[in-house]
């Protein structure tokens, strides 16, 4: 969560006069007493209300950063820049996806519905689904530019691993080959 904070932040720093005035009107449409801070109760009220019913009120806690049970604005900027950018949700266990999570390549690439899954439901494959190509969202998004090395015919089916140890000659030590060919 606080990196997606950290996120949030920067881009309201960094961002238009518009950009601040519609991020401070979405606080101001959560604060219906205009007391400056959003009470448990508003929080849910406005999730019934807009219709964000795939966010569950225990993100209340976890935005709640002081743990005084209310979200100032910096709190609930959090959760504007997640609704804006993160209103996705694992396929498998259904929770709100805040970091790293694996994409499926084939649907990803056709478009339309991509299928998530956080880390845990991949790690444990407690899913069904007919593709078996997963990237997660970092990779996914590096596979998209290249990789480091200059290749554009980036295998997807194949991952790219560290070379194994190379024998070194006797009295040096044996080093990892991550900047040549074939490496990361």
């Amino acid at each position: 969560m606080e990196e997606l904070r950290e996120a949030a932040i920067a881009y309201y720093n960094n961002g238009s006069s518009d950009l601040k005035m519609v991020a401070w009107n979405f606080f101001k449409s959560m604060d219906v007493n205009g007391d400056g801070r959003v009470s448990l109760i508003e929080f849910v009220e406005f999730l019934r209300q807009r219709g964000y019913h795939w966010i569950s009120p225990n993100l209340f806690t976890e935005l709640d950063r002081n743990g005084d049970g209310c979200l100032d604005f910096w709190e609930v900027l959090t959760m504007y820049y997640m609704v804006k950018t993160r209103s996705v949700s694992c396929r498998e266990c259904r929770n709100i996806l805040k970091g790293l999570y694996f994409t499926c390549v084939v649907c990803f690439d056709r478009g339309g519905d991509a299928y998530d899954l956080c880390s845990t439901c991949y790690r444990r494959r407690t899913f069904s689904h007919r593709h078996n190509c997963f990237l997660d969202s970092y990779v996914l998004l590096r596979s998209r530019r290249g990789t480091s090395n200059g290749a554009t015919n980036l295998n997807l089916a194949q991952p790219s691993i560290p070379q194994p140890l190379v024998v070194a000659p006797v009295g040096q030590p044996a080093r990892l080959r991550w900047s040549e060919p074939g490496g990361i």
